[in-house]
């Protein structure tokens, strides 16, 4: 007897938004501790992001009358990352724009430091050519756009594995 799928997008929504206050939450934590970089907040983060998919998916099989196909999985995380990464990617920009844009010239200055000390043989406009190009990537709307691509494929990854582990054809 065939079934009707369930629908994607509650869950897509409920979990993705789950994923993007995690998102958001780090950089908070990060911004009001002043912390440059944490190993145990990223970890920290990486772990709930995995629960988050995985608990994504186990919620639409569950409603899915305990069915799952590795193609619906991966539908699944991918919607969960979407939404996470588009409203993580929202609140990266306004943080990095309004809230600490001194973040982004702490970047430009370390990476003109690193340049300076381990290419001592560049010229001046050498380091300023460099500079000007990797100042293309150093701005919020890069970091927006690679908080997108990063949800995209850590949610590919994770559904994929998810995936293969949770299908049942019934």
């Amino acid at each position: 007897m065939e079934h009707e799928t369930a629908p994607i997008k509650p869950i897509a929504y409920t979990y993705g938004l789950y994923s993007a206050l995690i998102s958001i939450a780090v950089l908070i934590i990060m911004y009001v501790a002043n912390l440059d970089k944490s190993w145990i907040l990223s970890g920290a983060s990486f772990v709930l992001g995995v629960l988050i998919l995985v608990y994504g998916i186990k919620a639409y099989k569950h409603t899915n009358a305990n069915t799952l196909t590795l193609g619906q999985a991966i539908k699944v995380g991918l919607a969960i990352a979407v939404v996470g990464g588009l409203i993580s990617a929202v609140y990266s920009y306004v943080h990095y724009e309004f809230i600490y844009p001194e973040f982004i010239e702490m970047q430009k200055e370390t990476a003109y430091q690193q340049m300076t000390e381990q290419n001592p043989e560049m010229t001046q406009a050498q380091v300023d050519q460099a500079m000007e190009i990797s100042g293309m990537f150093m701005n919020p709307g890069f970091f927006s756009l690679m908080s997108i691509i990063g949800s995209l494929v850590f949610g590919l990854i994770v559904s994929l594995i998810a995936g293969l582990v949770m299908k049942s054809d019934n």
